[in-house]
């Protein structure tokens, strides 16, 4: 983290950590709000300070900032003031909001870069984009300007706000300017389908560092410069397109590995019974058309018909946080699972044996962990995924051995060497990896499971956030 004497910290992003609501008798209750962003950085600002800019979506958010919009965080009566940090929330008018997060960055940014162009309602590219991209990223460009003091750095955070960085440049020429993508980089046919490909281009080459989980994205990213007549620097990691020069580099997000690895919990044994399974598959994704889960249920049904004997032995619990709702299309998958696993149980199920049980909603990390540790096996099958934190976080919970079946297509299966990978659409190959998983020998799985394990305490979430400020901070050669 930046050396206080040097300069505070500047964390942009849209999400963000904590959210202030309503409880009983009007009283005004923080929350943190969950998600793999949160997870990554709100410990390393509790522990370096600075200030963190994001949208203020809680319903009681700017009942309780001040003159400037800020808040310091986290708003618990227990945290020691040295834990906390600064929230300048900002806000939007609806129309801006829609246009910016529901329009450009969901229905062009998440399906293009998830390399599912059809998705993607390109015919309305350029409306997003006037209506709300821009607009949004100049709002949050004046209040990086109206926070920053000579010497801060600042690290922005994912495709909401990609062209930020060209935003701020052209105002503080002199500022260090990191940029890190938590979802997958698309290869240049997919990228350059948008019509503002060069904006966006242009705009992320305007910092200093490029950062993204893994070296298949670095790659993309550079076949996108080459593509728009830049150069590459493949050895030194550096590219340049027109006037700029930028650095770009893997940097895998890891989980707070001691937090998973220590936490005291005693809901194992209350899922174990609860879920009534000799054998547990423990499949965790939030709503997302790109982690497959239609697909996943077709792979465990491919399972039970090929090795019968396994019927009302084992149960898959799909746990799906709900996300998006408001999205029509996002509406319209979850009817569709809904009806699938119904469909499922009434067929394959029986009075004493529930083959899925679907769960819509989150619950706390420290329940989570017991969940965690509670399944036999893990199934964590996305069509793609930038990294993948739950198969990461699966791994630190447990220290008794047990299985990984891990999508090929995801950032964290090229670190997780230990895991069964599989091709989440071939149903045959997910049936065989399911069997092998709960038949796997166990000096097999230890072996496994070890390779993980020190892969997960090596590269943790520390590392991370303290490898990608180190390189963000060495001049280009």
């Amino acid at each position: 983290m930046p050396d206080s004497n040097e300069g505070k910290l500047i964390v942009v992003s849209n999400a963000e950590p904590y959210k202030h609501v309503f409880g009983e008798g009007d009283q005004v209750r923080c929350l943190e709000v969950g998600g793999g962003l949160t997870t990554a950085m709100n410990p390393q600002m509790r522990k370096a300070g600075g200030l963190w800019i994001a949208y203020g979506r809680g319903e009681a958010d700017f009942q309780v900032v001040d003159s400037a919009g800020k808040v310091m965080v986290p708003d618990f009566p227990e945290t020691e003031p040295e834990e906390k940090y600064g929230l300048k929330r900002i806000d939007f008018e609806s129309s801006v909001y829609e246009n910016f997060y529901r329009g450009y960055a969901n229905k062009i940014l998440w399906p293009i870069c998830h390399t599912f162009p059809t998705r993607a309602d390109l015919k309305k590219e350029r409306g997003y984009w006037k209506k709300g991209y821009l607009p949004a990223n100049e709002k949050y460009a004046q209040a990086v300007l109206d926070a920053y003091r000579p010497g801060d750095t600042v690290w922005i955070h994912d495709y909401h706000l990609a062209i930020l960085p060209g935003l701020i440049r052209d105002k503080i020429p002199e500022a260090k300017i990191g940029l890190f993508w938590h979802i997958p980089w698309a290869p240049w046919e997919n990228f350059l389908k948008i019509p503002h490909d060069r904006e966006i281009m242009e705009s992320i080459m305007s910092a200093d560092l490029f950062g993204l989980h893994v070296s298949d994205y670095v790659e993309n990213f550079f076949r996108c410069v080459e593509k728009l007549g830049g150069r590459v620097d493949r050895d030194q990691g550096i590219c340049e397109l027109d006037r700029y020069s930028l650095k770009v580099g893997a940097h895998p997000l890891g989980v707070n590995y001691p937090f998973f690895a220590g936490a005291d919990t005693e809901k194992k044994e209350e899922f174990r019974q609860e879920y009534g399974a000799e054998e547990i598959i423990l499949g965790v994704d939030r709503q997302d058309y790109s982690k497959c889960i239609p697909e996943r249920i077709r792979g465990f049904e491919e399972f039970l018909l090929r090795y019968p004997d396994y019927q009302e032995k084992v149960t898959l619990i799909q746990r799906t946080p709900e996300s998006r709702t408001e999205i029509e299309e996002y509406q319209i998958e979850q009817d569709d699972i809904n009806r699938e696993i119904s469909a499922f149980n009434g067929k394959h199920g029986t009075h004493q044996w529930v083959p899925i049980k679907l769960f819509w909603e989150g619950i706390p990390q420290e329940e989570l962990i017991g969940e965690y540790r509670a399944a036999d096996v893990a199934l964590i099958t996305p069509g793609i995924d930038g990294m993948n934190l739950v198969a990461k976080e699966f791994v630190a919970a447990n220290e008794r051995p047990k299985a990984l079946i891990l999508s090929e297509f995801t950032g964290s299966n090229r670190q997780l060497e230990g895991a069964i990978t599989v091709n989440p659409y071939d149903k045959e190959e997910v049936a065989e990896a399911i069997k092998n998983a709960l038949e796997m020998e166990e000096k097999e799985k230890k072996d496994r499971w070890d390779q993980m394990r020190r892969v997960v305490r090596e590269q943790d979430l520390p590392t991370w956030a303290e490898d990608f400020l180190t390189d963000l901070n060495k001049e280009i050669v």
